[in-house]
């Protein structure tokens, strides 16, 4: 994997009014950037007027001729290869490698389910991956019989660990007969960068098979996809992408396609060579062969321009850079704000900002933010105790894109100064507009 500072140094510097002026224009084009202050990409992007003139296209025709025409499933195909091929663009990889599928947790376990477990087979995972994907290895676990590890980014004082020391609690376990690890780039709770390479080709030493969940990181990080070379990289069209939702991308590693890696375990018309009858069916050679069917063609549509989009017309090593100095500068001044914890440690985050003020539950922060700056952040949940693990706090989430503005991180700093100088019940109430009906 190539040194993420240095990939994102290479990109040709605009002069300040260059980049300002390029921003007002961006802007412009995503009317949710302008209506608020757009924080949680996290959970869905702001969507581009582009998308919405892509999809009112295919909706408009579908209204008008009817989606029933045999045309139309030869033309779901034609707009899955075409969103396979937005999607390769993005990760720079090969065509036969990607897949579409509906979402990110359907990516992961599904593959998960293509493994032929065994009682005592045992996956590697760590306690801030997404609620739904823990909970369908537990229950994937509890039916064959398979064991589940899950290693903390904590230590037991509750702080994260340094990368040293993830990677060698989480290698410890990349043995047998540990069969699986899931692990995500980003985590969706701190937003930190995990230390995926190393664990990564220490699995593929091992012949353990990996997951990488890229929910947080797949246009947000800038990175080697090849190089890293998970089994299967699953990640949402709808989040950094600014996509829509109900559509997802699979990188699948040229292992995992072959007879030594996942098996399909179902399969839309889309992941096979021709019509399967009588319950014969030939799977395709290709990632293909794990794709699903139930696609919406203007979600397709719109999910192709919006990463093509990002792509071309804002580009998307600009876009990572600008998020994630703003993003930078953010924790920076938030970090010398009384009171507030971040929850990853300096330089170690992506575009994710993750944090707790004392005093302050986050759904407190979210609803003040709201209204005193039309600002759209959201809580994340914090995690139980286990065994000698201690739990932890839910946090407050900032989600920083190429579309906000140092202005922006302004204002939401100046406003987490005033809450640390007060409590909920001691901050000055916000002025309220009477509105007089003649």
């Amino acid at each position: 994997m190539p040194d993420r500072d240095r990939v994102l140094h290479t990109i040709p510097a605009l002069s300040a009014e260059e980049e300002a002026a390029k921003v007002r224009e961006l802007r412009e084009h995503i009317p949710a950037a302008t209506a608020g202050i757009y924080l949680n990409a996290g959970s869905n992007g702001p969507l581009p007027r582009e998308v919405d003139a892509a999809m009112v296209q295919v909706q408009e025709q579908e209204l008008a001729t009817g989606r029933g025409s045999e045309h139309i499933m030869d033309d779901v195909e034609v707009r899955v290869d075409e969103l396979r091929g937005v999607f390769a663009g993005v990760l720079a990889t090969d065509l036969h490698r990607m897949a579409v599928s509906h979402s990110t947790t359907e990516i992961v376990v599904r593959f998960a389910l293509g493994v032929a477990w065994r009682s005592g087979d045992q996956i590697v995972t760590l306690d801030e991956e997404y609620p739904a994907v823990r909970g369908s290895l537990a229950a994937l676990a509890a039916r064959t019989g398979a064991v589940v590890r899950t290693v903390s980014m904590r230590d037991t004082a509750g702080s994260p660990r340094s990368d040293e020391a993830l990677i060698e609690a989480v290698a410890a376990h990349l043995v047998a007969p540990t069969r699986l690890l899931v692990i995500s780039r980003v985590s969706w709770i701190s937003g930190r960068l995990l230390p995926v390479a190393p664990l990564l080709e220490r699995a593929r030493s091992a012949g353990i098979l990996t997951i990488l969940d890229g929910a947080q990181s797949v246009g947000a990080v800038l990175d080697d996809v090849d190089g890293l070379d998970p089994d299967v990289y699953a990640f949402p069209a709808q989040k950094w992408l600014l996509g829509i939702e109900g559509l997802a991308g699979a990188r699948v590693s040229d292992r995992a396609i072959g007879a030594s890696g996942f098996s399909p375990v179902i399969g839309g018309f889309l992941a096979f060579n021709g019509q399967p009858l009588d319950g014969v069916g030939e799977f395709l050679p290709d990632a293909r062969r794990f794709q699903m069917s139930g696609f919406s063609r203007p979600a397709l549509a719109g999910s192709a321009r919006a990463a093509g989009w990002l792509q071309m017309q804002v580009g998307l090593p600009w876009a990572v850079a600008r998020g994630t100095r703003l993003a930078a500068d953010f924790a920076a001044g938030a970090r010398a704000i009384p009171g507030i914890t971040l929850l990853a440690d300096p330089g170690t985050h992506a575009t994710l900002v993750s944090l707790r003020l004392t005093g302050w539950e986050p759904e407190q922060i979210v609803a003040e933010l709201g209204r005193r700056a039309f600002a759209i952040t959201r809580r994340v949940p914090g995690l139980p105790a286990a065994g000698e693990q201690p739990g932890s706090l839910p946090a407050v989430r900032f989600s920083w894109g190429f579309w906000n503005t140092s202005d922006e991180a302004a204002r939401i700093l100046e406003l987490l100064t005033l809450f640390a100088a007060h409590t909920p019940e001691s901050l000055p109430k916000r002025s309220a507009i009477d509105i007089i009906h003649g």
